[in-house]
């Protein structure tokens, strides 16, 4: 019996590490995540203030590389954008993955210490059985 108990912690311990990996992937998605709606935001208001500037009369050559500035920005702030979405329904996803992990871990770990349980309890019983009764000292 002693080797369940101990081939249960194992396996606690096994899920413990995996809890751990999966926290720490879930720390990367995050940083990525905060790291692309920063970058969106910080792109958007950029280009906020690149269309609400005033300036003086222009050519159109540059005119024109002002609008394809704006243009390219714009994108930039959409593929931005769409990152920090893909990043979020990742971290959701890493979320859901961590409960799991973290529900595995403690369901071996219960299981564990109900199984030390059981054996500390066999091992009071058979020490018990062995006993002299009082009949056979006297």
């Amino acid at each position: 019996m002693a080797e369940k108990s101990h081939l249960l912690g194992l396996m606690a311990r096994r899920e413990t590490v995996r809890l751990m990996q999966a926290q720490g992937e879930f720390r990367q998605i995050r940083d990525r995540h905060a790291e692309a709606a920063r970058m969106a935001e910080r792109l958007a208001q950029m280009l906020e203030s690149r269309r609400v500037e005033e300036v003086a009369p222009l050519a159109a050559a540059d005119l024109f590389r002002a609008h394809r500035m704006n243009l390219s920005i714009a994108e930039q702030v959409e593929r931005s954008a769409a990152q920090a979405a893909d990043l979020s329904q990742a971290m959701a996803a890493a979320q859901e993955a961590m409960a799991r992990q973290d529900h595995r871990t403690q369901a071996l770990q219960d299981a564990a210490a109900i199984a030390r349980t059981a054996e500390a309890e066999d091992r009071l019983a058979r020490a018990e059985a062995q006993r002299p009764t009082a009949r056979a000292r006297g």
